[in-house]
This record gives C-alpha cells, sequence and structure tokens, in this order.
C-alpha cells in the first residue's frame, strides 16, 4: 500500500492558499462592515433580509426596509412557495428550493433579484434560536383578534384572544400554525406581525438589549453576514425604528399546483412586485408620501368595463402595496372610457399617491354618487385600464 506524502512545497502552496481564503474572508466581512457604517453614515435606506428557518427551509422571509434619517419603514413578505423559473436548477420552482442552511446566498440573491433591490444583509434565526430570543425578551406581547385552539403534529396550540405576551414556545408555534381554512393574507399578516412585535421589543428594550452583557447572546443566536461590531451598530438603529407606522407589503399572484407542489406565481410575471419596492423606496425618503402613510385609507374599486374579474384583480394590486380594500363591485354602467379616482374628503396628497398605483391622473372630488359607502376613495375602472395601468 503507497503511503500518501507531502512535500515541502506543497504544504508550502497549502499554506498560501489557506491564507489567502482566511484574507478574503475577512475581507469580505470588513467590505459589509465598511458598507453598513456607509449607509448609516450617509443616511442610506437599509435593506435587511430576516428568515426564520425550520427543518432546514425558510419558513418565513420578510424583508425591512429602513430609512434611519426619519425612522420609518417597511415590511415586504416573500412566502416559500413563490414560483419562479430558477436558472440555477434549470427549472421552474418553489424560490425555497435554492435554500441552503449552511450557505443562503443563492436563496438571498434570488430574493434580490424578485424583489428588484440589492439585499445586502440578511439575519437568520433558526426555529430553535427564535424561541431562545424571545424567551431573552421576557416574550412578545400580540394582540390576537381571535383564539387559537387547534391541534398540529407537534401538539396543541391553545392562546387566548387579546392582549397576550408569548413566550418563545408559544410565538414559535403561533409562527408555524397553519390553518387549512384562512385566508393566505391572514398568515402572511401573522408573519409579519411577529416580526413587527419582535422589532418593537428590541425598541422598547433598547438599553437592556444593548447591554455587553446581552447583546452577545442576542448576537451568538443570529446568524448573520454581518460582523459583531456592525451588528450592534445596526440594533442601535432599529431600536429607533417606529414600529407602530411600519408599512406592510406582500406578494400576490396566482397559486397553482406543479408536480404535486403549490406555487404562487406572482402577477404580471414579477413587474408588480419590483414596482411595490421601487415606490416604497422612493417613498421611504419622501416626507410627503409619508404624510400619507401615516393614516390607513380605505379604496373601493368598481369595475366600469365589460372585462370580467378586472376589479378583484385591480384590489389584489392595491393590496399588495398595504392598501385596504373594503369592497369589490361593478359600476353602473360597464361602458366607461376613463378611469376616474373619486376623492371623497378631498385629500389630494392621498389621492395622487393612490393613483400612482395605477398611473391614473383623473382624480375627482366627491363620492361619484356612492353615498352610503364607507370607503376613503372610490376607484371606477374605465377602458383606459389595462389590468395594471391607466394607458393613453
Amino acid at each position: 500500500m503507497k503511503h500518501f506524502t507531502l512535500d515541502k512545497s506543497s504544504i508550502f502552496l497549502i499554506l498560501i492558499i489557506l491564507f489567502v481564503s482566511a484574507c478574503v474572508g475577512f475581507l469580505m466581512l470588513r467590505l459589509r462592515a465598511d458598507s453598513l457604517d456607509e449607509a448609516l453614515k450617509n443616511d442610506r435606506i437599509l435593506n435587511i433580509a430576516f428568515v426564520v428557518e425550520k427543518s432546514g427551509k425558510p419558513a418565513a422571509t420578510v424583508i425591512l426596509f429602513y430609512y434611519p434619517m426619519n425612522q420609518r419603514g417597511a415590511l415586504l413578505d416573500v412566502p416559500s412557495e413563490t414560483g419562479l423559473i430558477l436558472k440555477s436548477l434549470n427549472r421552474v420552482d418553489r424560490i425555497e428550493a435554492l435554500y441552503n442552511p449552511q450557505s443562503p446566498k443563492a436563496y438571498i440573491d434570488e430574493v434580490s433579484r424578485l424583489v428588484g433591490a440589492p439585499l445586502p444583509f440578511h439575519i437568520i434565526l433558526r426555529d430553535a434560536d427564535l424561541v431562545e430570543l424571545v424567551d431573552l425578551l421576557d416574550g412578545l406581547p400580540l394582540f390576537l383578534p381571535n383564539p387559537v385552539d387547534a391541534q398540529t403534529l407537534s401538539g396543541r396550540i391553545l392562546l387566548p384572544s387579546g392582549s397576550v405576551v408569548l413566550d418563545g414556545s408559544k410565538v414559535s408555534a403561533f409562527a408555524s400554525w397553519s390553518d387549512p381554512d384562512a385566508p393566505e393574507l391572514e398568515r402572511v399578516e401573522r408573519r409579519q406581525r411577529l416580526l413587527q412585535a419582535l422589532l418593537k421589543r428590541v425598541g422598547e428594550r433598547r438599553e437592556y438589549v444593548l447591554s455587553k452583557t446581552v447583546f452577545p447572546e442576542i448576537s451568538r443566536r443570529l446568524r448573520t453576514n454581518i460582523e459583531s461590531d456592525a451588528l450592534y451598530r445596526l440594533f442601535e438603529r432599529i431600536a429607533g425604528l417606529d414600529v407602530d407606522r411600519l408599512v406592510t407589503q406582500r406578494i400576490t399572484g396566482n397559486y397553482r399546483s406543479m408536480e404535486g407542489s403549490i406555487l404562487l406565481f406572482p402577477h404580471y410575471d414579477g413587474s408588480l412586485v419590483k414596482d411595490i419596492v421601487k415606490q416604497t423606496l422612493n417613498a421611504l425618503v419622501n416626507a410627503e408620501s409619508f404624510s400619507v402613510a401615516d393614516k390607513v385609507f380605505t379604496i373601493e374599486i368598481l369595475n366600469g368595463t365589460t372585462v370580467r374579474g378586472l376589479a378583484g384583480k385591480t384590489a389584489e394590486i392595491f393590496q399588495s402595496f398595504g392598501y385596504e380594500v373594503g369592497s369589490v363591485d361593478n359600476a353602473e354602467s360597464q361602458d366607461l372610457a376613463r378611469t376616474v379616482i373619486y376623492d371623497r374628503y378631498s385629500n389630494e396628497e392621498a389621492a395622487r399617491t393612490i393613483g400612482n398605483v395605477i398611473r391614473c391622473r383623473n382624480v375627482v372630488s366627491g363620492d361619484g354618487g356612492r353615498q352610503d359607502s364607507f370607503a376613503d376613495f372610490t376607484i371606477v375602472l374605465g377602458k383606459d385600464f389595462d389590468g395594471r395601468f391607466c394607458v393613453d
């Protein structure tokens, strides 16, 4: 039997390779820290992907867009069942197929391409670490509109309605529980609500979280590409986030079954998602848009054309942008030439912001004959609306 030996030149070469690899790794960490510090120093928007991992898969992925200068932010939920053409795998599949617990870069890069914005920073929480983190924060205060009493594979989930403080195990159960009869929107809202509660808790317990004894315990439970000192500075800023005014958004689309798996294909081949993010990033640095975002407006959408289902699909567009759609119906006439937005309370800023979603500038003060409606704005779709935008 031949014995494998290394001569001195081979050993020297290996040492050089290891040294270069270590230097490259250090430089990458340094560059990330520098880019974070530069973003904080120059008051740039921070794009951070938060991933909750369960059984080696992303149970939840929520992107935080945060502008430290005015402490405002937005959340975008990315469902793990989002269906895409995954070029690296040469097939159509759920986006979670790219997730590798040891190296999440391919997954984060694909999410970045989906939303059309760079995601230089990510924070990953395994389910067990989430439990410990919540317990470190002495639980998460949440408001549950309805009680939960369900039997799952991991046991029974029993939660009361109203204002409650959930410990780590209950947060984990609440996050993973799925009511088969509940709409997808409810599951999305639950994921976003949990992240909001976590961010708010960090702000409420700022001194405790940033203390020299506690923060190392918190950071130890996070898997991130942010260097430890930079992570501390990030938490300092996140602690000032105005959580109560976070804008929540989601990806909408059509569900289809492919090879026994349910996939969510984003509307308009993903262009709607990119529009949402683009408008969000612009609004974050626009004081006028934020004065509008401080209020919750209700919209009703009426179909003034013969295109079936047009109002319902348009409602999904506005819901994706975080608006509350109170009702969807047909207009009195299905022969309307131009789309019109009726501004019931003469709020020009809000009307303009709403119109930008579908590129409609035809705004009229009044109720449009809908005196019994409780909506702030009534949108009546006309023939100039192509399903996404108003066109001349």
